[in-house]
């Protein structure tokens, strides 16, 4: 079983994410994945190597030195591209397929909705939208939306 405190991490010289082990053994190109990026985005992280192969899975960021979780944590928040919904603009059509308009946290864009499907309830409040390119969009808390995006919203839900 390997110590978990012990664990470093750094980058080789082409970027790459260096774990090494307590013992000195070192493994290159190592990448951070959440395993419930969603409903427990803090727990069960896997280390996996440039295969995909699992190396370990950390139950949680918290069994890492204070170093090591930082150089983590800016790796999976490098990895995790959620924009957060704010307002949808326009809608195209009223039930999918259609282009939606929307205004995030990380600006203006746009995108395509394929099927009802493309968007899922992930509790009283909360959504999960997927564009036709695999992008997710999360609506933290469907309450804080205005009146028109709330309509367009609740509609495909």
């Amino acid at each position: 079983m390997t110590e978990l405190t012990s664990l470093t991490f750094s980058h080789d010289a082409w970027g790459r994410l260096l774990m090494t082990y307590g013992d000195g053994r070192t493994c290159s190109g190592v990448e951070p994945i959440r395993c419930f990026p969603i409903t427990d985005p803090e727990s069960s992280i896997a280390l996996v190597d440039s295969d995909g192969h699992e190396l370990l899975t950390l139950p949680t960021l918290n069994a890492l030195n204070p170093t090591a979780r930082k150089v983590l944590e800016l790796e999976l928040s490098a990895r995790d591209f959620v924009p957060v919904i704010r307002r949808v603009i326009s809608a195209s059509n009223p039930n999918p397929p259609c282009r939606w308009v929307v205004e995030t946290d990380r600006g203006e864009t746009s995108f395509q909705l394929e099927s009802e499907d493309d968007i899922r309830k992930l509790g009283p409040h909360r959504i999960m939208v997927a564009d036709s390119n695999g992008i997710r969009y999360s609506i933290p808390d469907t309450r804080q939306l205005d009146s028109a995006t709330q309509r367009i919203v609740q509609r495909l839900v």
